[in-house]
């Protein structure tokens, strides 16, 4: 299961002429809005998904530096609403910057 929430989508545009010689090319990137529901929906899927590794042989498992990479990425998601949420910011009242700094899971989650 792969668990994505991206603000940014990028589209590109390669021109060619009539002879089908590259003219050119156009790079356009958007950034859409998010909500706090979509923030709530990864962070709670992310949550979820990571729960099985707390299981007593799975986590007999798992080497110091892996319980501490988990437990901070773990940590560093439950703390999403209260590091990002701004009721200053009239139009996302923060989900887009807690989007753009939600914790990077390692592979092997």
């Amino acid at each position: 299961m792969e668990i994505i929430l991206t603000r940014k989508s990028e589209r590109l545009t390669i021109e060619f002429d009539d002879d089908g010689q590259r003219t050119g090319k156009n790079i356009e990137i958007t950034y859409n809005n998010v909500s706090w529901d979509d923030i709530r929906t990864a962070r709670t899927d992310w949550l979820e998904k990571t729960d099985l590794w707390y299981l007593g042989d799975r986590w007999d498992s798992l080497s110091t530096y892996e319980k501490g990479q988990l437990n901070s990425f773990r940590q560093t998601l439950r703390d999403i609403p209260q590091t990002y949420y701004d009721e200053d910011d009239l139009e996302t009242q923060g989900a887009n910057n807690a989007c753009d700094n939600l914790p990077i899971p390692e592979a092997w989650f």
